[in-house]
């Protein structure tokens, strides 16, 4: 009698229990104790997604903004070494790019404009989705005060809009800031003396690619 209850009991008890769990990648360095191979362990979903969550936040959890920092020093129009609390970084301002040193006048010109925003500046530094680029530079919104100096470089014609997916949260604003400086025909949009080639093009042509 009791075995009967049990076959009729059982599928009915799996069919509540495994919809609960998900599968997981088990090795060497996972905390259930499975060695090798892949396999379905019995954890709720929930459990897993607070775990990922988690670990995410003890990886990046020092580099979430703001973060307070001292500009040590400019290096072109869009990048800046700053020194934290505990360690120096190199920083890329997010959504913009300036013209390189060698686009003559231009590159100069808009390294001294950030130079005059934030060089010896206590600055605040605020992050998005993608923290570092290739050159494993930090990617941040860089503010003195309230001004968005990013912005402000696009609204000055110092730098053009330059947006990577998923960093987009200021894309709107630079739109219409950059739409601001070409009407009023400031910085490279000078019609006098305009940018004769976009800072990406411009990198990619000498490196012999096309743009």
């Amino acid at each position: 009698m009791l075995t009967r209850c049990l076959s009729v009991l059982l599928p009915v008890i799996l069919s509540f229990l495994l919809p609960a769990c998900s599968s997981v990648s088990v090795g060497a360095d996972n905390k259930y104790g499975q060695t090798r191979g892949v396999g379905m362990v019995g954890v709720p979903i929930e459990t897993v997604t607070d775990q990922v969550k988690a670990a995410t936040t003890r990886r990046s959890t020092d580099l979430e903004g703001p973060l307070s920092a001292r500009v040590l020093s400019v290096h072109n129009g869009d990048t800046i070494t700053v020194q934290l609390e505990d360690r120096k970084e190199k920083v890329r301002l997010i959504g913009i790019d300036a013209p390189e040193l060698d686009q003559d006048p231009w590159g100069i010109q808009a390294r001294d404009a950030l130079r005059g925003l934030v060089d010896g500046k206590t600055v605040r530094l605020e992050t998005d989705i993608t923290l570092r680029d290739q050159y494993r530079r930090l990617l941040a919104y860089v503010y003195v005060g309230e001004m968005l100096v990013n912005l402000e470089l696009v609204r000055q014609g110092q730098a053009v809009l330059y947006t990577l997916p998923p960093n987009v949260a200021h894309i709107e604003e630079y739109r219409q800031a950059q739409q601001e400086a070409r009407e009023a025909e400031r910085g490279v949009w000078d019609r006098e003396k305009p940018l004769d080639v976009n800072p990406d093009c411009y990198r990619k042509l000498k490196k012999g690619r096309e743009c």
